[in-house]
């Protein structure tokens, strides 16, 4: 059996569901409307309650060094965890238009936008409902510019792609008894971090098989079988992943897949160049690849004043829809 994931990639969270938001694994609540402005003397003083963290002001590879501990990291990284982040190409609509687009998506809770740089935005949400809507289309076009979603994790780089996306992972024929909230969230959590199961699984009207939207580290190679149940009446249980994009771990970027880098494998660029009279710029550029699903239109009509050029020609692909990838 293939290695299984941790349940999150940089934090903690329970397994219990919600019952208001049927379908959806709720982590552990915790306040998220945005706190007050305060000076340094108040929080050092600790007047909040705040749990700082152990720092420690030293040298590392001969530069000046604040060191933080890893636990320490996770821990004021923690209000962030549903925070997204979206990627724009050469074109970025102004950041009204962006704050405009995600108040037209009637967002259950809290949210702020603000620019990471000129290419990338910082999706604060609040709740795991908003974050598991949002983050599960992947993708939005506002005002004709396309939006990707990529995961935010406390070692995020604007240089780099995340390799975790959402994955709905089907288990088809799943005995009945086990489409139960706990029974999937642990199945899903074999792969990764549990979203949410869709509407069909959660109120057991398609019991042919039952479908987990689940974090998975895409670069991860998972078993395609899982066992269910005690060791005298357990059985093998079929899994299915749906819609896995390619990525290359090399240029950490989605896209392309690492058999098909053109940087790793110049001779395909070559092929390329004599078969088609072009280079193939999905395949060298590194940066913002059309990764999937089901985009979003916020308007159809391109409208000048809300579009911002940004970066340079050579960093957008035409989108491209991906396959099914099969998974047996």
């Amino acid at each position: 059996m293939a290695g299984s994931s941790s349940v999150s990639p940089w934090g903690n969270f329970s397994s219990k569901a919600q019952d208001a938001k049927k379908g959806f694994f709720n982590p552990d609540s915790e306040s998220s409307s945005p706190t007050k402005s305060r000076s340094f003397k108040d929080v050092l003083a600790g007047s909040s309650g705040d749990t700082l963290p152990s720092l420690t002001q030293s040298t590392f590879n001969g530069v000046p060094a604040v060191m933080i501990s890893d636990d320490d990291v996770l821990k004021i990284a923690s209000p962030f965890r549903f925070t997204l982040v979206g990627k724009f190409g050469l074109r970025r609509p102004n950041l009204d238009a962006i704050r405009s687009f995600f108040g037209n998506l009637k967002l259950s809770g809290f949210y702020s936008v603000g620019l990471l740089d000129s290419k990338h935005i910082a999706i604060q949400l609040s709740n795991d409902l908003d974050y598991s809507r949002v983050f599960s289309r992947r993708s939005y076009f506002i005002f004709n510019c396309q939006m990707r979603i990529l995961k935010w994790t406390p070692f995020f780089d604007v240089k780099e792609e995340s390799s975790i996306v959402p994955i709905w992972i089907s288990f088809p024929n799943l005995r009945l008894h086990f489409f139960n909230s706990k029974v999937l969230h642990a199945l899903g959590a074999i792969f990764g971090r549990p979203l949410q199961t869709d509407q069909a699984t959660a109120s057991r009207t398609r019991p042919s098989v039952a479908r987990v939207l689940v974090e998975v580290d895409i670069t991860v190679k998972h078993a395609k079988e899982v066992w269910v149940g005690s060791k005298s009446f357990g059985y093998l249980q079929k899994v299915e992943f749906e819609k896995v994009p390619d990525f290359c771990s090399h240029c950490k970027a989605h896209g392309h897949a690492i058999s098909d880098c053109f940087k790793l494998h110049p001779e395909l660029k070559k092929a390329s160049n004599n078969s088609t009279g072009k280079v193939n710029s999905e395949a060298v550029n590194t940066v913002d690849k059309d990764f999937l699903g089901n985009p979003q239109d916020a308007s159809n009509d391109l409208e000048p004043s809300n579009v911002e050029m940004v970066g340079n020609h050579a960093d957008v692909a035409p989108p491209q829809e991906i396959l099914n990838v099969d998974s047996t």
